[in-house]
């Protein structure tokens, strides 16, 4: 007999706190502080430090890389690399210092 009264009063306990009203939804959001943004003109990829990147675009072969079909994984076997088509990849070079940092 206790097992099912305990069983109703679990019962309407998770009844009860299932009806209650979501008090944290009502609590207001506190509004984000605002960091200083720096003024970067019409390019967003700008800055005071680096300055603008120049985009050059090259063309040239893509390198590919493959395994022959007769590929046993327990070898270790180098792949094989062959010239794929001609694409287009771009460079990004910093006006500032057009060799690099690196070559300081």
């Amino acid at each position: 007999m206790s097992r099912a009264l305990l069983g109703f009063v679990v019962f309407g306990l998770i009844g009860i706190t299932q009806a209650m009203p979501a008090v944290a939804a009502d609590y207001t959001v506190p509004p984000r502080e605002r960091h200083a943004t720096t003024d970067r003109g019409p390019n967003p990829y700008c800055g005071p430090r680096c300055g603008c990147p120049a985009v050059t675009f090259v063309r040239h072969r893509e390198l590919r890389q493959s395994y022959a079909s007769s590929l046993d994984p327990r070898e270790r076997d180098e792949p094989h690399y062959s010239y794929g088509a001609i694409r287009t990849y771009a460079r990004f070079e910093n006006q500032v210092e057009p060799q690099g940092y690196w070559a300081k």
